[in-house]
């Protein structure tokens, strides 16, 4: 099968993430329910007849959902909803969301939002049947929302960002949700570079990636065969992965201080066990999550004056 372009993996993946995230919004257990009550409104008619029977939800997610990858989005969804609410409430300038998707934070969130300008990111065709569907549903649109769209093959986020409105040297948010392993390195550096070179100090980016060892098909981590056997079917397999261990030296060799660093276990640990001890479920081996701050060093060499954006995003 011919590998498809990362505009049409998006969407795939976004329509994927919408129908993990509006299932674990319907869990029966509420210590386990996932966040996302908005997911549904994107989904077609028949993946809402699926939704709205347990078993029917239970044997769709058997069917295409490798080992734990539903419980990973589950916790994910409900870390990364965190760190936008905590960029709101310390009045972050900007967040700006990198391959948004069917992404509802701007709208779950809207009444702790106090000014911060929130950026979605995405391919057209991805962003554009998103907003015509909460057009015709008639969800009213927050003020700070900006809808960019953007084809990151071609077009640099730099300029693209610009002309929306992003404003350098402010303290921003970066929230890049399933997209990194979906990248060559080199694009992984220069979207890091953007975020090095404009965001102001205490400025934070936060992102999962899988482990190096499993692009290698090292099979060590729980899920990790079938993952890969998924992704490879689907014309989708991953491109960029980072070492085990390596993490800390990866994001201080370009200029980022890393604050925390979630392994599944502390997913697991976190979201998926309840204090009875009782635990929903295993989450994919595979994957981390990391939140990462500009160190100052940088940040205070970064003047937008001196700022020469950099291209080719």
């Amino acid at each position: 099968m011919t590998r498809r372009t990362i505009e049409h993996k998006a969407s795939n993946t976004a329509g994927y993430t919408c129908f993990s995230r509006a299932c674990a919004s319907r869990e029966k257990d509420e210590r386990f329910r996932g966040p996302d009550n908005l997911a549904e409104i994107f989904l077609p008619f028949g993946a809402r007849v699926i939704l709205g029977v347990p078993l029917f939800r239970w044997l769709f997610m058997g069917k295409i959902a490798p080992p734990g990858i539903y419980e990973y989005v589950l916790a994910r969804t409900k870390l990364l909803d965190e760190v936008f609410i905590n960029a709101l409430r310390n009045r972050f300038a900007q967040i700006v969301l990198l391959g948004a998707g069917f992404d509802t934070r701007a709208l779950r969130f809207t009444n702790e939002n106090l000014g911060s300008k929130i950026f979605e990111l995405d391919i057209y065709t991805t962003q554009q049947p998103k907003v015509e569907i909460l057009n015709r549903k008639q969800i009213e649109l927050p003020k700070e929302l900006v809808f960019v769209p953007i084809d990151f093959n071609k077009e640099s986020m730099a300029n693209v960002l610009g002309k929306a409105g992003y404003a350098t040297n402010q303290k921003s948010l970066f929230i890049w949700e399933g997209v990194t392993m979906y990248l060559t390195s080199d694009a992984v550096d220069r979207t890091l570079d953007f975020i090095r070179c404009t965001a102001l100090e205490e400025s934070i980016v936060a992102f999962d990636y899988v482990y190096a060892s499993v692009l290698r098909r090292g099979n060590k981590f729980y899920g990790e065969r079938e993952i890969h056997e998924t992704v490879s079917r689907a014309g989708e397999g991953w491109t960029f992965g980072i070492e085990d261990g390596t993490i800390e030296d990866f994001l201080t060799q370009r200029g980022f201080k890393l604050i925390t660093h979630h392994i599944p276990s502390d997913l697991e640990k976190r979201y998926l066990t309840a204090e009875d001890g009782k635990r929903f479920g295993r989450i994919n081996g595979t994957h981390c999550i990391v939140t990462a701050s500009v160190c100052e060093d940088f940040a205070n060499s970064n003047k937008a004056s001196e700022i020469e954006f950099p291209s080719g995003f």
